[in-house]
């Protein structure tokens, strides 16, 4: 390289040149790499922008989908409730239909008990022999009780020292011929007070002694009693309409006893209905 005319030698030229390329190329490199790096920021940036964005709609999406539970369990908590609430109402109907189906069935029940004691009473009414009288109150006992052994009684004697003879017996022989004073054992003693006199079939009693026993009365007097000694095997205890059957027999046969004995012994019909005339 050829020095200048004005140049010394050893004496160093600043070119101003130069150095103004070197700092012009020296700065663009810089801002060429600060570029690039901002650059790189700036796509991490929105890397991290769209993560961000990505978590938030995740969260959101979260969000909405617990409040969705939240409400679901709410819901399903009343329905619940309702459930139970509409669970109680029909036991409570199940139970008033049950209680209304009792009391129909015992109401039927009643209803047919009255009606087979008053074809009963009807029967015993219609019957015009004394014996006649005593088989429908045999068979009332025997269909509506359950009575196996049955003993009628009747009055005999004087009221100063009246006394109780068997008129009729079904399968108990043994009272036959006896005589049974008055207020004496449980026969003698329900003619004397008007009482009937009942034990529970299981109870244990005297040999021979009646488990039932019924007074027949006729207004204010007792004509008679009738007598249970036994039960049919599959009859285990006498029920309401077992007592109801007894108050029947006590008020109404007599009336068919005394009835049938006095048209027994008129010769007709005109004979019993004499004695009505003057009335």
């Amino acid at each position: 390289m050829n020095q200048k005319l004005d140049q010394k030698p050893g004496e160093v030229v600043f070119d101003l040149n130069a150095r103004s390329e070197e700092f012009l190329e020296t700065f663009f490199r810089k801002g060429a790499e600060f570029t690039e790096q901002l650059l790189q920021e700036v796509q991490r940036s929105r890397g991290e922008i769209a993560r961000l964005k990505e978590e938030n709609i995740k969260l959101r999406s979260q969000l909405a989908s617990d409040d969705a539970v939240r409400d679901l369990l709410v819901k399903v908590k009343e329905l619940e409730e309702e459930k139970r609430s509409i669970r109680e109402t029909a036991d409570n109907v199940v139970r008033e239909y049950r209680d209304y189906e009792g009391r129909y069935m015992e109401m039927e029940q009643e209803l047919d008990q009255m009606a087979n004691l008053y074809v009963a009473s009807a029967q015993l009414h219609v019957a015009m022999d004394p014996s006649e009288v005593f088989s429908v109150i045999e068979q009332m006992l025997m269909q509506f009780v359950g009575a196996a052994k049955i003993g009628i009684f009747l009055r005999r004697g004087t009221d100063d020292a009246p006394s109780l003879v068997p008129v009729h017996a079904f399968h108990c022989d043994a009272i036959k011929g006896t005589r049974i004073e008055w207020n004496q054992g449980a026969i003698g003693e329900c003619a004397a007070t008007q009482v009937s006199y009942i034990m529970e079939p299981g109870s244990t009693s005297a040999q021979g002694a009646p488990i039932a026993c019924i007074p027949l009365l006729f207004g204010t007097t007792t004509i008679g009693v009738i007598a249970i000694y036994g039960l049919l095997e599959q009859k285990k205890n006498f029920v309401r309409v077992d007592y109801e059957l007894f108050r029947l027999l006590a008020e109404h046969s007599s009336s068919a006893i005394i009835g049938s004995g006095l048209f027994s012994r008129s010769e007709n019909l005109a004979d019993v209905l004499g004695c009505f005339e003057g009335i």
